[in-house]
Formats: structure tokens, C-alpha cells, sequence
């Protein structure tokens, strides 16, 4: 029995090669088992319990929406101080060491706490998190997602698998060098470990998916393959070129940080803030809200950041004399009470839906907040041209490094949850020829491809 999973900065899923030579998509969330896809999120409660997928938002919803906070002054630590000499008002005061109390406005009601995006800080450095008074290292956040879905590939396969091959991006999300990437993997190798797995081994993502393309469809031998993976999280391309039935040789690879939550969190600033309070305009001097404000609320795991009493007296304060209260009174609900990972996930299905459609509806009506935002097609092409144009030079660059010219290139493999984006496809078609772009399973084909890879091993 061999063992692949891709750890994905949206959706995880696990694939398995068994003793017959048969490859299986194991139905990892047993609240969706039959999308084959376990969301990655984690859920950890106020008493230490932690869960996975869809059961977190399930608990996420029913513990936390609707709710607003109670705020404590919360006594957190002492940190010193260096300080420098000083004159003050003509003393001259002598620096030295100084110990400093450190307090916080902690919601002290608090159920639980919805954690995403768990992949995405790996090559940063970010440390980890304190989630009702225990501290979790990064490290340990990701064991506890991956040793769930061990236990559960365990039940479904009857099997103890301690030997697994995990996908890794290009490029991890924040990496800026060859020892980011380095470091995040390690990171990564020492998060499997923690989760039990005892032997670990890893091939990047986009190979995966050509060695996933190739075990279903004849390809030419000597025939050349550009591989486009374009996840949640990362964009990632491999040019392999096809030797014989079952193997490939890469050629080149490419990689950036730009990817579908990049595009929700577009959509989010460009299309949601003016029903948040975007455009309010407040006080005598009647000014523009906070940026720093606005700027957290691109991304919504970020809202916890002003989830603060002084917040909360600020945007009352706001609404007291502003040219739209009820505008304010929404976000002080979106932030407040819960609603910010319900909204995200409309923003998201909106994105979706234009894949197949001209227009959509983002639309949400909860206490306060009452949305109703069309989208249209167009719309959102004009909020991925500077991304697109960063692709385009990142795939031409990938085809240089290979020696590689576009019309040389006979398969352009597509995969991911973002690969069927209208605006890329289209893209793709204009660079290789439209005939030649063709579509692998879009959320499974990575985690094939690494049992493929293990089995070979």
C-alpha cells in the first residue's frame, strides 16, 4: 500500500496505490466522502479539542455566528525594553533595561477559533499561535490537521501507514529564496512527523499531476507537456517532456504565490468594502476610515486582528456621526459577530460560479449586514490583469529555462481548483494553441500523482 497526500492550502486529499496496483481516492471527510476532498481547516476549541474539514465549520457556525465578544483586560506577560538615554524637559534620564506588563483585550467567551491557510505561512517566519492560554508552533497546527487525516486514511485502508509522499509547491507561498524553500519543506517534514508518519518523502506538485495525466492518457513518447497547477495557494508549472509509457522528464519549473484566495481577496477589496463602510466618510472633518482598518479585511482569518475593544468603541464612535451608520453598524457585525468566513465563502462561490457563467450574485443577509453585489465576467477579468501578466512573464520564463519554445509544447495539462478560471484558460489557449489545453482531474490529480510517485519509489 503506497501513500500520497497533498497537503493543500485550501483542500487536502489522500490517494492511495494498493497491493493490486489499483489507485484510489480515499473519501477523507466523512461529512463529504464522496468529494474526495478534506478542507483544510482546523477548528480548536476553548477546552483543547481540535477538529478537521467540514466538521469545523460546522462548529465554527454553531458556536460563534450571531455572537458578539465580551472583552476582559487580559494580563499577558512582561517584555523588556531597552531604552536608550533621554533628556526630558532638560533631565537627562539614563536608559538601561526596562520590564514592561503586557495586557490585551481577550474575548472571554470565546468557544473556539477557525484556523485556514495553514500551508501558506511555512516559508515565512511565523512562528506559531497561543489559542486559550496553550501554544501551538506552526509545526504543530499542521501535525494536528495531517494526524487526523492519517487516522482516517488508517480506517480506510485497514492499514498503520507511517510511509507517505507529500506534495510541495514550486515555490511555497512567502519564499523569496532557494533556503526559504528549504526551511518551509523542513517545516513541513517535521509537522508529518509529529503526525506519526515515520518515512517522508516529497515531489513537487505540478510533476504529480503530469505523472497523474500520463497514467490516464496515452502520451507520445518525446512529446513535450506543460503542466499548469493553479490551487488555492500557489501557482505552479513543470515542462516534462514523456519517456515512454510511464515516466517523464522535467525539464523546467516555475512557481509564484498567486492563486484563488489571492483572486477572493481581490474580489473582496474591489467589489465588498463600499457595503462594509469602505466609502463612509465620518466626523466633522468627515474622513476617509482607517486604511490599516480596511487593510485586515482582505483577509478574513486576519479579522481576529481587530476583534478589540478599541475597535469596537471606535466604530460606534464612527456611527454616531458618519454619512452612512448602517454601513458601519455591517461591519461592526462582519467583524463582531462571526459572519466573516460565511461571507468569504459566497465571494468564493461567486468566483466559481463565473467559470460557467456571465454574471453572479454575491449575496448575504445576516443582523446587519444585507449584501447583494452582481459580478460579472468581465468584472472580475479586469481584477486578474496584473496577476495575468505576472503569470504570463512566469511561464515564459519556465518554457526559456527549458529551451523550450510555446509551439514545441504539445499537452498543457490544467489542474487545481483555479485552473478552470474562464480568463486563464483562455490565456493558455492564446500562448500553446486551444487544442492543446486540456483538463486533468482538477482537485485529485496531485495527490495521484504522489502515490504514483511512492509506488515507484
Amino acid at each position: 500500500m503506497h501513500l500520497g497526500f497533498d497537503f493543500g492550502t485550501t483542500n487536502s486529499v489522500a490517494a492511495v496505490i494498493d497491493d493490486a496496483g489499483e489507485l484510489h481516492v480515499l473519501p477523507l471527510d466523512p461529512v463529504t466522502p464522496e468529494s474526495g476532498i478534506l478542507r483544510t481547516l482546523l477548528y480548536v476549541e476553548r477546552d483543547a479539542s481540535i477538529h478537521c474539514g467540514e466538521e469545523a465549520v460546522r462548529l465554527h457556525r454553531a458556536q460563534n455566528v450571531g455572537r458578539m465578544p465580551r472583552f476582559a483586560r487580559t494580563w499577558v506577560g512582561v517584555i523588556d525594553l531597552e531604552i536608550g538615554d533621554a533628556v526630558v524637559k532638560g533631565y537627562n534620564i539614563p536608559g538601561g533595561l526596562m520590564s514592561v506588563e503586557v495586557f490585551a483585550d481577550v474575548d472571554a467567551d470565546a468557544p473556539g477559533r477557525l484556523m485556514h491557510s495553514l500551508k501558506s505561512p511555512l516559508a515565512t517566519e511565523y512562528a506559531g499561535t497561543k489559542l486559550f492560554g496553550h501554544a501551538y508552533t506552526l509545526e504543530e497546527l499542521i501535525a494536528e490537521f495531517l494526524s487526523r487525516a492519517r487516522r482516517r486514511v488508517n480506517d480506510l485502508t485497514g492499514h498503520d501507514m507511517q510511509v507517505v509522499t507529500l506534495g510541495r509547491p514550486v515555490n511555497f507561498a512567502g519564499a523569496n529564496s532557494k533556503s526559504d524553500n528549504e526551511r518551509a519543506q523542513e517545516r513541513l517534514r517535521k509537522a508529518a512527523e509529529l503526525a506519526g508518519f515515520t518515512e517522508i518523502s516529497f515531489e513537487l506538485e505540478p510533476i504529480a499531476a503530469g505523472l497523474a495525466y500520463g497514467e490516464r492518457h496515452e502520451m507520445r513518447p518525446g512529446s513535450y507537456a506543460m503542466v499548469f497547477d493553479f490551487g488555492g495557494g500557489t501557482l505552479d508549472v513543470a515542462l516534462v517532456r514523456q519517456e515512454g509509457a510511464a515516466e517523464q522528464y522535467v525539464l523546467a519549473t516555475g512557481g509564484i504565490g498567486i492563486a484563488g484566495d489571492h483572486f477572493d481577496q481581490a474580489i473582496f477589496r474591489r467589489a465588498m468594502l463600499p457595503w462594509l463602510g469602505g466609502d463612509v466618510r465620518w466626523g466633522s472633518q468627515r474622513l476617509d476610515m482607517p486604511g490599516h482598518l480596511l487593510d485586515v479585511l482582505g483577509d478574513w482569518q486576519d479579522v481576529v486582528a481587530l476583534w478589540n475593544a478599541p475597535t469596537l468603541t471606535f466604530l460606534r464612535q464612527v456611527q454616531s456621526d458618519c454619512s452612512n451608520p448602517i454601513r458601519i453598524l455591517a461591519l461592526e457585525d462582519f467583524i463582531f459577530k462571526g459572519y466573516a468566513f460565511d461571507v468569504y465563502e459566497r465571494v468564493e462561490q461567486c468566483k466559481v460560479r463565473l467559470s460557467n457563467e456571465r454574471f453572479a450574485v454575491i449575496d448575504f443577509d445576516a443582523d446587519a449586514l444585507s449584501i447583494w453585489q452582481p459580478l460579472t465576467r468581465p468584472q472580475l477579468e479586469s481584477y486578474l490583469t496584473q496577476d495575468a501578466r505576472v503569470i504570463r512573464e512566469m511561464i515564459e520564463r519556465t518554457l526559456t529555462g527549458a529551451g523550450i519554445r510555446a509551439d514545441q509544447v504539445d499537452y498543457v495539462i490544467r489542474t487545481g481548483g483555479s485552473s478552470s478560471i474562464p480568463y486563464f484558460v483562455e490565456m493558455l489557449g492564446v500562448m500553446f494553441g486551444r487544442q492543446k489545453v486540456v483538463e486533468s482531474d482538477r482537485f485529485t490529480s496531485v495527490a495521484s500523482g504522489l502515490a504514483l510517485r511512492a509506488s515507484r519509489a
